[in-house]
Formats: structure tokens, C-alpha cells, sequence
């Protein structure tokens, strides 16, 4: 049923049109692959040059030569720092690291500094703003690029539930800083989340009452180590042990500005009696304390809090090395002050290996009336191949996620959860990088094809 070919109306770009240039690049990472550093902290940067061509078949820059590659660890009075986090800078190749020194007594981290290293190799260094002997709890980048930071006082100290919360520009400007008491002594952050201008943090805690350096390992999650392959560095491997074990509580803390706006307490006991679910997810489970990523942060039109995301895990994948894994759905549900409503339950369709390896797409969409949210989760399916056009043509196969959406009406007041609508029924996939069609009357249609991508697919949903 072809009916007609036109001229693209945007030619190709050609080599005339991108000339050769040459890009500088900086990358922060800390230990190495040798046994001898495999568990090092030590941070170390790499600075290289590297030449680019235009290549008109893709249509974007690749990798002529690479002109200079230097690694160096940089040092601080007290010697080497350990690495703990690095971010991107949203506007150029400059990095945001979080970076500690050594006591040179007890060999415990007793300083921290942000350093802003350029792509030209430049490092500027400034202390970051706390007082006493502290542990980090989390860094985190939110959407608009700023970093947040939370710390812990170290056992011994005069209070130690006075936790300090801080955010900065990427710049390393400081935006905001609080001192707060924490609902918890050993408050363990698990994500972070910026939502019309506050900033919120989801947390457990055990029934211990000891300090937070008594309890957990110190977060590392958001720097690597190019070989580990139990976690993002030795440190980070110890810190999801410790989330993974026995938690007495969760907690949901705002922050606005230099505010703390509340932090809130529910005893794990409380999901299981709080749980909803639907006949056909009788088999979904309650949420019991452990580690969770958050996919979605949803703030509803009356102020309450749905947060929706999956239990975490690895799993081996060869005698050494192991993925992450992302498991249970978990969606949970908190009124105005952070206080627990309720929990909704849905039971993943697909849980083999393939299809673990990746996170599954959630959101909330506001129904006509306002009154209600439909729960639109795109479950994930893994398959073995090529992902793209690029790596079948490279012979790159890989594993790759297709997607097909699983819809519910979820009513905040009387906290109900209607039968999910499956689209698709398991043979008709949505590609990652496709997204839907939004009609000018709420409606959406959804683009797919089938496994072999030989059949398109189209479903429309109308969220009334």
C-alpha cells in the first residue's frame, strides 16, 4: 500500500559540513584491575585528547585517533584522596567529585572536598561545608544538575542524629545547606528525587539506635571501578549489603531551600497492612525494607506522594562478574506530610535473566476528571540480538529491552487499584527509543511491532 516517495527535506550532513575536530574529555574513577588495586578508593583521573572525523553513513562524529590519554591520581595534603562520587557538569566536560583525605593517625576519612576538574586537566579544590568527623549517607545528581549530599556524624559525637543535608551547583557552589535531626540515628538514603523546587530523599533504618558509622558501610555508589564487577566499587558492594539487610523502618524526608520540611516514619509492619492489590496479583508482596530503585516521583493534585520503582539486586553472570538486577514492582503511597497511606501491588510479568537486566518504565497520568491517576507500567521484555540498525551492521549482539504497556486506574481517595489493561498481549513490543503518540484529547496510541519487527503494531488507550 506504498502510495509515494519525497525528498528528505534535511540533507545529509557531509564532511564539508562537520569538519574534523578534536575533543578534550576527563574522567574521574578510583582503584584499577591489577589484584593489587582491584579494592582501592584511591581516586584517579584520566585526561585524554581525541581526534573526530565526520562519518556520513551514521551521520555523527567518530573516533579518528586519540592524540593523548594521561591517568594520574591526584594528592591532597595527607597524600591520595579516596574517590566517593563524580558527576557531569550539564554545560561543558567538567566534573563534580566528592573526595576524601586520610587522617594520618587513624587512616580514616576525616575531611571531604568537592574538586571541579576541567577536560584540560585542571583541579580547582574546596572543603566541603561540615563540621566534625562525618560519614557520607548519599550523593545523588538531581534533573537540573545539582548535587546533594547528606552526612552523618561519626560515632562519639555530641549528637549524632544531627545530620547535615547540603546542595550544590556543579560549579561546586553551594546552593543550600541544613542541619536536621534525623528520624534515625543510622538513616540509610536510598534515592533522591527533585520535584517542583523540594528535594526529596526515601530512606530505611534499622531498630538499632547506634550511629551511622557503627551500622553501615560509607555510600560509594556513584563513582566506579572499571573491573569490580560485585557493585559500582569495593565500598559500594559493602553499602548494599548492608541495605539489603533487616530494616525497621522507612522514611520519606523534604527538604525546600535551606528548610527541612519533614521526615517521616513507618514501621515496615505497616506495608504489609496497608497493601493493596488486585484478584489476578494475589501472589505480589508486600515491601519488606530492602533497597529500591526509584523510577517514578509523582506528586498528585492533592499534594500526596506516589513512588514507584523495583527491588534491586545482582546476580552472577560468570564465575567473577555479576549484573544488576531489578526485581519486584513497588509502589508506594504517602499523604502530604510523608505519612504511609497505602501500598499498591503488581507481580512482574517476565523474571528471567534477560529481562532483569533492565528497569522497568513507570508513570502516573492524571485522568479527565482529576479525580484519578492511571498507573501505566511498560513491562519489560529481555531478548538476546541486535539492538539497533548500528550493532547488527557492527555484528554487536547484545542484550536488548522491548516494552509493552500494562495500564490500571488507581483512585488516591479510596486508595483502590483496578484490573490492569495488558496491550499487546505479549507478542506485539515497544521499542525503547519509541515513543507514543499524544492525541490533542488525552488519548494516546502506542507504536509497535512484533519480535521479528516484520508486523507494525498500534494500540490506542484513552485515559478518560
Amino acid at each position: 500500500k506504498f502510495l509515494k516517495s519525497d525528498q528528505a527535506s534535511e540533507p545529509k550532513k557531509t564532511a564539508a559540513d562537520k569538519p574534523d575536530r578534536t575533543v578534550n574529555s576527563i574522567e574521574a574513577f578510583v582503584g584499577g584491575c591489577t589484584s593489587f588495586d582491584i579494592l582501592s578508593m584511591k581516586l584517579r583521573f584520566t585526561k585524554s585528547s581525541i581526534a573526530q572525523t565526520w562519518d556520513y553513513k551514521t551521520q555523527r562524529y567518530v573516533t579518528d585517533k586519540v592524540l593523548s590519554s594521561e591517568t594520574f591520581k591526584p594528592k591532597s595534603e595527607n597524600g591520595k584522596y579516596r574517590g566517593y562520587a563524580a558527576f557531569n557538569s550539564p554545560v561543558d566536560e567538567a566534573l563534580f567529585v566528592l573526595a576524601g583525605a586520610d587522617d594520618k593517625d587513624n587512616k580514616r576519612v576525616t575531611d571531604y572536598f568537592i574538586l571541579n576538574a576541567t577536560a584540560d586537566g585542571d583541579i580547582a579544590e574546596k572543603p566541603v561545608d561540615i563540621t566534625g568527623a562525618q560519614s557520607l549517607v548519599y550523593a545523588d545528581q538531581v534533573a537540573d544538575g545539582d548535587v546533594v549530599l547528606v552526612f552523618a556524624p561519626h560515632s562519639g559525637s555530641a549528637d549524632i542524629s544531627q545530620y547535615t543535608y547540603l546542595k550544590y551547583a556543579c560549579d561546586g557552589t553551594m546552593k543550600n545547606k541544613c542541619t536536621f535531626k534525623s528520624p534515625s540515628n543510622n538513616l540509610l538514603v536510598l534515592n533522591a528525587q527533585e520535584k517542583d523546587g523540594s528535594i526529596f530523599f526515601c530512606a530505611t533504618s534499622s531498630k538499632k539506635d547506634d550511629a551511622y558509622d557503627d551500622v553501615y558501610s560509607e555510600y560509594a555508589g556513584a563513582i566506579s571501578n572499571p573491573c569490580f564487577t560485585d557493585g559500582e566499587n569495593k565500598l559500594d558492594a559493602r553499602w548494599a549489603k548492608d541495605a539489603d539487610g533487616k530494616m525497621e523502618h522507612f522514611h520519606l524526608l523534604k527538604f525546600t531551600g535551606n528548610n527541612f520540611d519533614f521526615g517521616s516514619t513507618a514501621n515496615i509492619s505497616e506495608f504489609k497492612e496497608k497493601f493493596k492489590t488486585t484478584e489476578a496479583d494475589r501472589h505480589a508482596d508486600p515491601y519488606k525494607g530492602k533497597k529500591f530503585y526509584v523510577e517514578s516521583f509523582t506528586i498528585t493534585p492533592a499534594g500526596e506522594y506516589l513512588i514507584a520503582g523495583q527491588l534491586t539486586g545482582r546476580e552472577k553472570t560468570g564465575s567473577s562478574s555479576s549484573v544488576k538486577t531489578y526485581e519486584d514492582i513497588v509502589c508506594m503511597h504517602f499523604d502530604k506530610s510523608g505519612q504511609l497511606r497505602a501500598q499498591y501491588g503488581v507481580e512482574k510479568m517476565n523474571n528471567d535473566k534477560k529481562s532483569s537486566a533492565f528497569p522497568i518504565n513507570q508513570s502516573f497520568i492524571p485522568s479527565k476528571d482529576g479525580k484519578s491517576l492511571y498507573w501505566e507500567i511498560m513491562e519489560v521484555k529481555g531478548f538476546k540480538g541486535y539492538a539497533s540498525f548500528v550493532d547488527a551492521y557492527n555484528g554487536n549482539q547484545t542484550w536488548y529491552s522491548a516494552y509493552f504497556p500494562r495500564i490500571s486506574k488507581l483512585d488516591p481517595n479510596s486508595m483502590t487499584l483496578g484490573d490492569f489493561k495488558v496491550l499487546g498481549d505479549e507478542n506485539y513490543y515497544i521499542r525503547k527509543n519509541v515513543n507514543p503518540i499524544i492525541n490533542s484529547d488525552g488519548s494516546v496510541v502506542f507504536v509497535g511491532s512484533d519480535e521479528n519487527g516484520k508486523n507494525l503494531w498500534l494500540a490506542k488507550y484513552d485515559f478518560q
